[in-house]
């Protein structure tokens, strides 16, 4: 009977079930395949599964491309394209140059520009001075919100100031700066600076002037009949407006063209 106990002439020769007589020590069982219905086998209570290729085959799918993958991929960058193609169609049929910025910038500016930047110069000779007008795309104030977040656009966007800097230099080591900003009617000046053209950047920063706010109301306006004297003026505000939300739009236009080569090579 304790024979019969460890003994079943149904399994393998020499596999003892250990676990009936309490034997868990590997050293203690005999190495013993045990069948098993589900397509594994147990050695020594460890399940071993037979058919690994199925989730190979799964690893496999996920890992290389499929000739679907490839047909989906082509579907969204067609669908890509074709989008782009009808805002460039729009944005071309919809363009406007408009008349104040077709001529000659006012007041003796020569105009200096490369298309694919983002900013653009105005310069002139007045007296010993030489004077620079730069405007930077990317440095315009955002639209205010409101109190719940919401961009705020005025009815009539055309009035929204463009902001610029005006470089006047003489011979010396000094230049005075000037930030402007101006909505076509008026010129603001909201900092005037005096700046070496040698500036130590390893050293303290230097000081450049005060808040123009700050400044006497008398002071301040002579500042502007200053620059004005030198046709940086509300006029110059105006085509200064106009010709960048036109470079704006080109430079978008240009953008999208290259986007699109890229997407269709």
């Amino acid at each position: 009977m304790a024979r019969n106990a460890l003994w079943n002439p149904s399994r393998p020769n020499n596999c003892k079930i250990g676990a009936s007589r309490g034997l868990t020590s590997p050293s203690l069982l005999p190495a013993c395949s045990v069948p098993s219905t589900s397509g594994r086998r147990i050695v020594n209570h460890v399940e071993i599964n037979h058919a690994p290729h199925r989730s190979f085959r799964g690893l496999v799918s996920k890992i290389m491309p499929t000739a679907t993958g490839k047909r989906n991929a082509s579907s969204v960058s067609n669908s890509l394209l074709a989008v782009l193609k009808d805002e460039i169609k729009y944005e071309r049929e919809s363009y406007r140059r408009s008349d104040l910025i077709i001529g000659d910038p006012p007041n003796d500016f020569e105009l200096q520009d490369s298309r694919g930047t983002t900013w653009f110069v105005l310069a002139k000779e007045f007296s010993n001075e030489e004077i620079i007008v730069r405007v930077d795309l990317d440095a315009q104030p955002a639209l205010e919100e409101d109190e719940e977040g919401e961009e705020y656009e005025d009815e009539d966007e055309e009035g929204l100031p463009v902001e610029f800097q005006v470089t006047i230099a003489k011979e010396g080591d000094d230049t005075l700066v000037f930030d402007c900003e101006s909505d076509g009617e008026y010129l603001t000046v909201n900092r005037v600076s005096l700046e070496s053209i040698y500036e130590d950047n390893d050293g303290p920063p230097s000081y450049r002037g005060p808040v123009f706010q700050d400044l006497d109301d008398t002071l301040q306006q002579a500042f502007v009949d200053f620059l004005e004297e030198r046709g940086v003026n509300a006029y110059l505000g105006e085509y200064i407006r106009v010709y960048l939300e036109d470079k704006a739009t080109l430079e978008y236009q240009q953008w999208l063209n290259r986007v699109r080569d890229f997407i269709g090579r």
